[in-house]
């Protein structure tokens, strides 16, 4: 394929600064309300794409957190990249090229960033080409590719509601944060272990939304997921891991991200972010000091 024809974005990170399940839906997903923001943790996706006589795609994955990253339709990237090819309506040529930076299974919506990431470049690219999609066409084809990557689409915070499709854009203050990895969480086996007394709209992410826009720092007791007592019982081991990474440094607020199993609190400036991270790394845990971007 043409050099020209090829295109590396970052895919960035989400923290769901605060997650609530407020209702199971009859075709057995759950309606969430979320204030999510993107951050500087990210992973790399280079996508090549052309018109061509036949579909061709190819996905090679590299870097420190590959290992374990499916290669098949299971991942995102994969589905993405079929989703432009229906979008386009035609057959075409692709290679997509996945440097994994961000840990699969830590609620850091790595896999739905880097879809996101390859229908944002997909679209701009067959855009290129003469091949206009109508954006409401490729909002429900990236909620068909999962329910985080229309958040992701924009990499700007957002309100989520719903089952994702749902968006209200939020305009939120630069934050710092300290992220910490824990040990892998299933989304799936978390939602499957949600009970129903834990589906409830306590108006926390409303009240933590209606904070950032006007310009305050987020209160620490608004933030977190409600799905951490389901994610504990789903895998015992992320339970362990969040109690150790707790106890790493005393009287520090570490919250959960969607369903885990990464941990995250804000701090007053990057010093102290890239502290909090340098202790939670000597602890064991991958961390690192990060910004909200958007």
């Amino acid at each position: 394929m043409s050099r020209l024809s090829t295109r590396v974005v970052p895919a960035y990170a989400k923290l769901n600064l605060s997650l609530e399940v407020v209702a199971r839906r009859a075709d057995g997903w759950h309606d969430i309300d979320s204030v999510l923001v993107p951050v500087d943790w990210h992973d790399l996706v280079g996508l090549s794409l052309d018109v061509a006589s036949a579909d061709a795609l190819s996905l090679t994955v590299v870097g420190p957190a590959a290992a374990g990253v499916p290669t098949d339709d299971s991942n995102l990237t994969i589905r993405a990249a079929r989703v432009l090819r229906t979008l386009a309506d035609r057959p075409l040529a692709m290679r997509v090229w996945l440097s994994k930076i961000v840990p699969h299974g830590a609620g850091l919506g790595g896999g739905s960033a880097d879809a996101a990431a390859v229908l944002r470049s997909g679209v701009a690219m067959l855009e290129s080409l003469g091949i206009a999609i109508n954006p409401e066409r490729v909002a429900a084809a990236a909620l068909s590719v999962g329910s985080d990557v229309p958040a992701l689409l924009s990499q700007t915070a957002q309100r989520v509601r719903g089952r994702g499709d749902r968006l209200d854009p939020l305009t939120t203050p630069a934050l710092h944060l300290a992220v910490a990895s824990t040990t892998p969480s299933s989304t799936a086996d978390t939602y499957g272990a949600v009970l129903p007394d834990e589906i409830r709209d306590d108006g926390r992410s409303e009240r933590l939304a209606r904070l950032l826009a006007s310009g305050e720092p987020p209160d620490s007791d608004l933030m977190g997921s409600a799905l951490e007592p389901a994610a504990g019982r789903a895998n015992p081991a992320l339970a362990d891991a969040l109690r150790r990474a707790r106890e790493v440094v005393p009287g520090v607020s570490w919250h959960l991200t969607g369903s885990g199993g990464a941990v995250f609190t804000v701090t007053p400036d990057r010093e102290r972010a890239a502290a909090l991270a340098a202790a939670m790394r000597a602890a064991g845990f991958n961390a690192r000091a990060c910004r909200t971007v958007g």
